[in-house]
């Protein structure tokens, strides 16, 4: 009878676990179906439940699905099937490029101006509060954007709403705050004049609520974020060539209609989601604040950072020139052409950048999941082949853009351009494109705290370095710091994929998985 009860048991793992991976696994299944010492003593003369554990894990020959039980093979994709998510990948963040890319172009094109409502002292100003809006808002939309993919991930679109229009209102009475504070401040250290300053904090308000909006909506379809991007840089085309406003009106009446459409639609989807009467279960009570603040205040902080890094030689730039604070309402016209033409090509090969990551991490997660323990050594090699076979493709991308850019300057010829600034930033640029690819990797492996401490540091490199540089020898040099910190983040972060790499199983247990 012992025989017996012990043959069943292992019919029943092996039929149930098929791809148990060692001894332990099967200890602990036999004691989660409520086997103790004791009991395994009594009916299966084992002393242990290790010693039983180690002896189903031996006949695990007589099941020849137990290692394959798992595999399933997909085939090889076909050319439309990689076609299909490369265009899915690419496009998803390469359509909030061309409203820049379109409005860059309009820049250098000759309009004959007839309106001069808007003073240009304003424009520099603008520059900053762009800048600033896009920094303390980013904490906000990764925050937005990582909660509310989770919930929608497990189709709860209802608490994605809720916990969105949560971080909504927080983002907005921080706004408000550092809005109210940016006003005060000017006024005490007369930054600009007070008319000037009142203009910049609502436009910095309206920006920084644009964007948490612009998150929000993106969730809740995945289409109309993009058709008011097309849609409002359609309307700066028509203000600027038809009503022949300057840049800075056609600018601001941009914004005003993204502002406005945003709104509607916000309030149409919450209109919506009300309408909508709940199914039994679906209301799952949300995690307290204190809590939500907890799990999200890294992808807070990492959305300050990484704004702050593109935009860190910017600001010491300005301000390290004049050595005041009245300098971050001053431009270099020169310095900032040249500069926007190299973050073009950052804002190109991002998109391309997230397919790799993608392509990466998909590569990954189908070879862990069907991989045996006998092949689990074999499995670093092929993620090293693989990950510098997609860096490869990076770099190759990014020399088809500068070629495109070194044509583009030959072309134009401007006094605002410098040719060597340009290509010089596009290295730094390059080199943060490079620590992305590492930081979408790293993520999917919840390694966050190990980004955020990489380009937090990079970016302090870049302040310091841009600002010592800038202040002592020129305002050019202050994209030396770019570079720099570009190194050590795609450095370091290189690092820490290859070292991860080294032992993939230790990697996913220590991720959780």
């Amino acid at each position: 009878m012992t025989n017996h009860l012990l043959q069943n048991l292992i019919d029943s793992i092996y039929t149930n676990y098929p791809n148990v991976c060692d001894p332990w696994e099967i200890v602990a299944i036999v004691e989660a179906l409520g086997y103790t010492d004791k009991t395994i003593e009594s009916d299966f003369g084992c002393p242990n439940a290790l010693v039983l554990g180690q002896f189903i894990y031996a006949q695990r020959e007589q099941f020849p699905f137990a290692e394959t039980a798992t595999r399933f093979d997909k085939g090889q994709p076909t050319f439309k099937d990689e076609l299909d998510i490369f265009f899915a990948q690419f496009f998803h963040s390469f359509i909030y490029t061309i409203p820049f890319i379109i409005l860059l172009i309009l820049n250098y094109l000759p309009v004959d101006k007839t309106s001069d409502f808007l003073p240009p002292e304003l424009n520099s100003l603008f520059g900053f509060v762009t800048m600033a809006s896009l920094i303390a808002s980013g904490g906000f939309v990764q925050m937005i954007s990582r909660r509310g993919l989770f919930y929608i991930g497990l189709k709860a679109n209802a608490q994605a709403n809720r916990i969105c229009n949560s971080i909504l209102a927080m983002g907005i009475f921080t706004t408000i705050l550092l809005s109210s504070f940016g006003v005060l401040f000017s006024f005490y250290q007369e930054i600009a004049t007070d008319r000037y300053t009142i203009v910049a904090g609502i436009y910095y308000l309206v920006l920084s609520i644009i964007w948490m909006l612009f998150a929000i909506v993106g969730l809740q379809n995945r289409f109309a974020a993009p058709t008011i991007l097309i849609g409002v840089t359609c309307c700066f085309f028509i203000f600027r060539f038809f009503f022949k406003l300057s840049a800075l009106e056609s600018q601001i009446a941009m914004i005003s209609i993204a502002f406005v459409s945003l709104i509607v639609l916000f309030i149409f989807n919450q209109i919506e989601h009300r309408s909508i009467r709940p199914k039994f279960g679906q209301i799952v009570p949300l995690p307290r604040l204190s809590v939500l603040i907890y799990l999200l205040i890294p992808y807070f902080l990492y959305g300050i950072v990484y704004f702050g890094f593109i935009f860190a030689d910017r600001l010491v730039a300005n301000i390290a020139v004049a050595g005041h604070l009245r300098a971050i309402a001053g431009n270099n016209l020169d310095y900032q052409n040249s500069m926007d033409l190299a973050l073009l090509n950052l804002l190109l090969i991002v998109p391309f950048v997230e397919y790799c990551s993608y392509k990466m991490v998909m590569f990954w997660y189908d070879r862990a999941k069907n991989m045996t323990l006998a092949e689990i050594d074999g499995l670093s090699w092929q993620l090293q082949k693989k990950y510098w076979l997609l860096l490869s493709r990076i770099l190759l991308y990014f020399g088809l853009l500068m070629s495109i850019v070194i044509i583009l300057l030959s072309i134009l010829q401007r006094s605002q351009i410098d040719n060597a600034l340009t290509i010089f930033a596009c290295l730094g640029y390059l080199l943060f494109a490079i620590g992305l690819f590492n930081t979408v990797i790293l993520l999917s492996l919840d390694r966050l705290y190990d980004i955020l401490g990489i380009l937090t540091t990079a970016t302090i490199i870049d302040f310091i370095v841009g600002y010592l540089l800038s202040s002592l020898f020129g305002v050019y040099l202050a994209a030396i710091g770019l570079v720099i910190g570009a190194s050590f983040f795609a450095i370091t972060s290189s690092q820490k994929i290859l070292k991860a790499i080294e032992r993939p199983e230790y990697c996913y247990f220590y991720s959780g998985y």
